[in-house]
C-alpha cells in the first residue's frame, strides 16, 4: 500500500483490515529530495502540490445532525413554561409525529444555514485578485510560475474554494501542457463537477421535504383512529358517551395539527432551501464567467505568436517569392506544352496502328468468307451432281422396265427430273 508524505510517522487505519499501524517517519534522504523537487517548482517561497479540498457543497452529517437534536431539544422545553396555550401545546401535546417533523424542519435549517456560511465563502474568496495584472498582461511559458506561487501565497481560508481551486488547477495544466485547449477542456469537467455536486448536497433536504408532509399524514391517520376507536367504546351510558366524544375531538384535534404542521413546516423550509440552491448556482455562474472572460483571454499557448512570426518572416520574402513562383509557372507551361505535343503524337500514332489493324481484320474475314463460300458450293454440288446421276440411272431402268412392259401389254412408267410418279 502507498501512503501520501504528510501521513509519515502517524497512525492510520487500513482500508483493507481495519487494523491501525503506525506508517513509518520518512528517511532524510527522502526528506532532502522532496525538499529540492519542491524547491525546483517553487518561486519565491511557496510550495506546489496543492492542499486538501474540502467539501465546498455538503455539510458534515455529524455536525448538522447534532446541531439539530441540540436546537430541538431546546426548542421544546422553552414551550414547557407556555403549556395550555395553542402554540405550545400544537408542539407539546400533539404525540411523537410532530416531535418527527419539528426535528426534520429544525435540521433541515441547520443544513441551510452552514450551507450559507459555506457560500458566504466562496463569495468573499471572489473578492481576491487571483491573476493580478502586475505579474503580466497574459499568461505565458515564461511567467506561469509567478501566477501559480501567487495563488499559494493567498490566505489559507480563502484560496480553498471553488474558484481559487479551479484557477488553481487549470494555471498548473497549462503550466505542464502549455495548451489553452486542454485548459478549457479541464475547465468545464471541473465546472461540470461542481454542479453535480452541489445539486447532489440538496438530497437530504429535498428528503425532508418528503418527509414532513407525510409525517403530517400519518398523524392524521393516527389521530383519526384514535378517535374512531374512542367513539365505540362510549355505550349507551350519558358519561361515557361524553368521555367517548372528548377523545373524539382530541383524536381529531390530533389528526388535524399534525397535518398543518407538517403542511406549515414544510413550506416555510421550502423557500430558504431554494434560496440557498439558486444562491450557489449564482456562484457557479460568477466563477464560469471569471474563467471565459478574464483568465482564458490571458492564456497565451505561443501557438498564434509562432504562426504570426513565421507569416511576418515569410512577408519579408515575398519579392523573391514572386520571382520564384513565376519561374515555376513558366517551366510548369513549357513542360505542358511538351506533354501536350507528346500525347498528341501518341494519338496519332495509335490512330495509324488502329485503321491498319481495322484493315487487316476486314481482309481476313472476307477471305475467310470468301472461303467458306467456295467450299459450301463445292459441298453442295456433289451431292446434286450424285443425285442426277442417280436420277439418270433410275430413268434407264424405267425406260428397260416400260420396254418390257409394252412388251407385256402393261401400263408404262413415267419419270420425270425433278421427281418421279405414275402414270396409265
Amino acid at each position: 500500500m502507498t501512503a501520501e508524505d504528510e501521513h509519515a510517522g502517524k497512525i492510520v487505519s487500513c482500508p483493507g483490515c481495519n487494523g491501525r499501524f503506525q506508517i513509518p517517519p520518512l528517511p532524510a534522504s527522502a526528506k532532502t529530495t522532496t525538499t529540492t523537487s519542491a524547491s525546483s517548482k517553487q518561486a519565491g517561497g511557496a510550495q506546489r502540490g496543492g492542499w486538501h479540498e474540502a467539501d465546498h457543497a455538503n455539510v458534515n452529517f455529524a455536525v448538522s445532525l447534532a446541531a439539530g437534536v441540540i436546537i430541538t431539544v431546546l426548542f421544546l422545553i422553552a414551550l414547557v413554561p407556555f403549556q395550555g396555550q395553542y402554540f405550545s401545546d400544537l408542539f407539546l401535546k400533539r404525540g411523537w409525529v410532530n416531535y418527527a417533523e419539528i426535528f426534520l424542519f429544525v435540521w433541515g435549517i441547520v443544513i441551510v444555514v452552514m450551507k450559507w456560511k459555506k457560500t458566504k465563502r466562496q463569495r468573499q474568496a471572489m473578492l481576491l485578485d487571483i491573476v493580478p495584472a502586475k505579474l503580466g498582461v497574459e499568461i505565458n511559458r515564461d511567467n506561469i510560475g509567478s501566477f501559480i506561487d501567487h495563488i499559494y501565497k493567498l490566505p489559507n481560508r480563502l484560496r480553498d474554494s471553488l474558484m481559487v481551486n479551479r484557477i488553481r488547477k487549470g494555471l498548473e495544466l497549462f503550466e505542464k501542457r502549455n495548451n489553452n485547449g486542454e485548459v478549457i477542456t479541464l475547465l468545464n469537467a471541473q465546472s461540470d463537477i461542481d454542479a453535480n455536486r452541489i445539486s447532489g448536497s440538496y438530497t437530504l433536504l429535498k428528503v425532508f421535504l418528503w418527509a414532513i408532509p407525510i409525517l403530517g399524514f400519518i398523524g392524521t391517520v393516527q389521530g383519526l383512529s384514535q378517535a374512531v376507536s374512542s367513539l365505540s367504546t362510549g355505550g349507551t351510558d350519558p358519561a361515557a358517551l361524553k368521555a367517548s366524544i372528548n377523545n373524539l375531538t382530541a383524536g381529531l384535534g390530533v389528526a388535524f395539527d399534525t397535518t398543518l404542521l407538517g403542511l406549515v413546516l414544510s413550506m416555510i423550509m421550502s423557500f430558504p432551501m431554494a434560496s440557498m440552491q439558486k444562491e450557489e448556482e449564482e456562484v457557479l455562474t460568477v466563477i464560469d464567467v471569471f474563467c471565459n472572460e478574464k483568465l482564458l483571454p490571458k492564456l497565451n499557448d505561443s501557438v498564434t505568436s509562432e504562426i504570426s512570426d513565421t507569416l511576418l518572416s515569410q512577408a519579408e520574402n515575398i519579392p523573391a517569392f514572386a520571382a520564384s513562383l513565376s519561374k515555376a509557372h513558366e517551366l510548369f507551361l513549357v513542360k505542358l506544352t511538351e506533354a501536350s505535343t507528346t500525347l498528341r503524337d501518341v494519338s496519332e500514332t495509335l490512330k495509324t496502328r488502329l485503321d491498319a489493324h481495322q484493315t487487316s481484320v476486314e481482309e481476313t474475314f472476307k477471305t475467310a468468307v470468301d472461303k467458306l463460300t467456295s467450299s459450301s458450293i463445292v459441298s453442295l454440288s456433289k451431292p446434286t451432281e450424285q443425285l442426277n446421276e442417280y436420277f439418270a440411272s433410275l430413268s434407264k431402268g424405267v425406260e428397260s422396265l416400260n420396254d418390257t412392259l409394252k412388251a407385256l401389254g402393261g401400263e408404262t412408267i413415267t419419270i420425270q427430273k425433278r421427281g418421279w410418279f405414275a402414270g396409265k
